[in-house]
């Protein structure tokens, strides 16, 4: 852009919310002007890292249903999983047959007890949440997964199917998406990034790019991911009543194999603070495979070497011996925008023109159908479709209670420790290690803010540096006192 140009609506970020927006956009109404602003390259994007898996029931867990937060979360993905077919198809009718997505299905759920206790309180918590629902669902003898061929010690004990669950190429949607845009006279792509918001007698005016043009326009969908906190931060009375933004970064590899890959997605329950071990097909002889997470304050651009080595690993010991022959295609790094209360942050805020649509976490591809055609009717005056539990001005929602945090965060550090294959001394050693984590992590909450109970997935943070980030995390806390009081 070399001057100001006006819209109708921008949308800050070009991964997969902030294009789904514009779709969903485009074709309620045909005579909008929408820009989508974004680096091509995605450097500190989730979408382009993402394994893709439409799992509605596969990531659940306990602690996930044991709240109120909690509950309406899982009740986004029940919502949004029968939306995928329809809208795939919709995207498929405007596209080239070389260009089309399609959806795999099946999903494979393994429990190899890797990971302490808190793997098969997983598994069990997704069959309970199957049947609670009606959802297809059959046990499998684990010998029978064909490709599943993991070393003697990290043999599944029990495996379930769940046809239903599938998953997508994450490039190709994007690939997709980007020729939609590029083909319709409505969408603007802006190879930039929003650097603020403008903002003229208390309503939005328009953005300021990083490159020092401007656009002017009344409403802003910020869907930057984990890079909408830098946005916000410009606008410093609304931001602190917003849940804060960090990155859960992840790393993840695509693998040319020497034999046909998993047919379907295999992958263990979540676990270790992480979304689990997954293995995922990208055709005969591709697979992709994932994922760490680690939570940062900001983005990361660049794979950490220990994570590079932990995946190969757990890919090799957990799933497939055979691994060791295939040649690396890629190494992927992503940036899931977690919310410190880790819940999404969707709708308008008291900024009049103002939208955010983020803080998805892991589920930001696979609720995209639903999260972008919900904000396109509430752009456009219409009802949506998802109540406001998860609006973005609101104090950090409580999941876990201050005891169940410090128990949760104990049989995650635990898990961590087995996952990495962590030997002790035989004697004692299980109640020694038990006591070690307990006291570390009472230590932590006790330092930290009593009022406001810190998920533990943000523990880590603390941890490895407490002189920083415990006053950091009173500061916070004492700035959301304020600013609801």
């Amino acid at each position: 852009m070399t001057a100001r140009r006006s819209y109708d609506v921008v949308i800050a970020g070009n991964g997969v919310l902030g294009h789904a927006t514009a779709q969903a956009l485009s074709q309620r109404d045909g005579g909008l002007r929408i820009a989508v602003v974004g680096r091509r390259s995605c450097p500190a994007g989730a979408t382009p890292a993402a394994g893709a898996m439409l799992g509605c029931f596969g990531e659940v867990t306990g602690p996930l249903l044991g709240s109120a937060a909690g509950r309406a979360k899982h009740a986004l993905s029940v919502a949004a999983a029968p939306l995928w077919d329809p809208w795939v198809a919709a995207l498929n009718e405007r596209l080239a047959e070389p260009e089309r997505v399609s959806i795999g299905r099946g999903t494979i759920v393994i429990n190899n007890m890797r990971s302490g206790t808190i793997e098969d309180d997983s598994f069990r918590a997704i069959r309970e949440a199957l049947t609670a629902h009606g959802e297809p669902f059959e046990d499998m003898d684990p010998g029978s997964v064909d490709g599943l061929d993991p070393d003697g010690a990290s043999r599944p004990a029990r495996a379930m199917f769940l046809p239903r669950e599938g998953y997508i190429d994450a490039a190709r949607l994007m690939a997709a998406f980007t020729s939609l845009a590029e083909q319709s006279p409505q969408i603007d792509l802006v190879d930039d990034e929003v650097g603020s918001v403008l903002v003229e007698r208390g309503a939005t005016a328009g953005v300021r790019f990083t490159s020092g043009q401007e656009a002017a326009c009344g409403r802003v969908v910020l869907a930057a991911g984990a890079g909408t906190q830098s946005i916000l931060d410009e606008l410093p009375e609304l931001a602190r009543r917003i849940p804060r933004l960090f990155s859960g970064v992840g790393t993840s590899l695509v693998l040319e194999t020497m034999r046909p890959a998993f047919a379907q997605v295999v992958r263990t329950p979540n676990r270790a603070f992480a979304c689990g071990l997954h293995a995922v097909p990208r055709g005969e002889f591709r697979l992709y495979v994932g994922a760490t997470n680690t939570v940062a304050m900001r983005p990361v651009t660049r794979v950490c070497v220990a994570d590079m080595y932990f995946l190969l690993d757990c890919a090799m010991e957990q799933l497939d011996r055979n691994l060791q022959s295939a040649r690396l295609e890629q190494w992927q790094i992503g940036n899931r925008p977690i919310s410190i209360d880790t819940c999404p942050l969707i709708g308008p805020t008291s900024l009049d023109g103002l939208w955010i649509l983020t803080g998805t976490y892991r589920d930001g591809l696979f609720l995209s159908p639903l999260l972008a055609q919900h904000v396109a009717a509430r752009l456009l005056g219409r009802p949506g479709s998802i109540d406001d539990t998860f609006a973005p001005e609101r104090r950090p929602l409580a999941t876990l209670s201050a005891s169940q945090a410090r128990v949760e965060a104990a049989r995650h550090y635990e898990a961590v420790g087995v996952e990495h294959g962590m030997s002790l001394p035989k004697i004692g050693w299980h109640n020694d290690f038990k006591t070690a984590y307990a006291a570390m992590i009472a230590r932590l909450y006790d330092a930290l803010d009593p009022e406001f109970v810190l998920p533990p997935e943000f523990l880590g943070i603390v941890d490895n540096d407490p002189t920083r980030m415990i006053p950091f995390f009173r500061g916070y806390y004492d700035g959301i006192r304020r600013a609801w009081t």
